[in-house]
């Protein structure tokens, strides 16, 4: 029977609260985005510890290449000094014709670079240019560590350059170009028409 509290009124029945409800685990939308956030930076940054493959050099070398050849073509043009893409097995140079021959372009931009997949991680003296490129090949195609090099449009013979080097005329236009660096798996094309900037453009071995 229900009893009456001491102070309360007649009438005034008291009754028990029932229990609280234990609440479910769960996580909110602002604890599941913080967690999200740490995967990725941990994520991240395991992925730049990893030291990069070969494919991806390759990829990451012909978008350079691409701005290379850009920025040699407009080089030639304003100075009026014919240019080369010197290449090899194991990297490449832009040159021009100097008192002494064939000597590095006085540029930080174009300066001698080995293949990142051969040997990358050393910087290459400019005067140094002949022995880093590791010979020079007798064919416009030769390879270059695991990846093939091959110039098969563009390969010119004029002013003593051998097939394998890509010569940049003082005129801002040119002939078509084409050089295909392959892994056997995939192939990056840098290209022009001799008009339009340098492009890359991936596809299938």
């Amino acid at each position: 029977m229900p009893t009456l509290a001491a102070g309360n009124k007649p009438g005034c029945i008291l009754r028990a609260r029932p229990p609280r409800q234990r609440q479910a685990w769960g996580f909110t939308l602002l604890e599941m985005l913080v967690a999200l956030i740490i995967v990725g930076m941990v994520t991240a940054m395991a992925a730049f510890a990893l030291p990069p493959s070969e494919n991806a050099q390759m990829q990451r070398e012909a978008q350079r290449l691409s701005a290379l050849f850009d920025a040699a073509r407009q080089h030639a043009a304003e100075t009026g000094v014919p240019l080369a893409w010197a290449s090899g097995p194991r990297g490449y140079a832009f040159v021009q014709i100097g008192p002494q021959g064939w000597e590095p372009v006085d540029s930080d931009l174009l300066r001698p670079r080995l293949w990142p997949w051969v040997d990358g991680g050393r910087e290459i003296p400019p005067q140094d240019w002949r022995a880093a490129l590791g010979g020079e090949p007798r064919e416009a195609a030769y390879s270059a560590g695991t990846v093939s090099v091959s110039l098969s449009e563009g390969g010119v013979r004029s002013l003593g350059t051998p097939p394998s080097w890509l010569l940049f005329g003082s005129e801002p236009v040119g002939g078509p170009v084409r050089l295909v660096l392959s892994d056997g798996g995939e192939r990056d094309s840098i290209e022009t028409d001799g008009f339009a900037p340098f492009v890359v453009s991936r596809s299938r071995s």
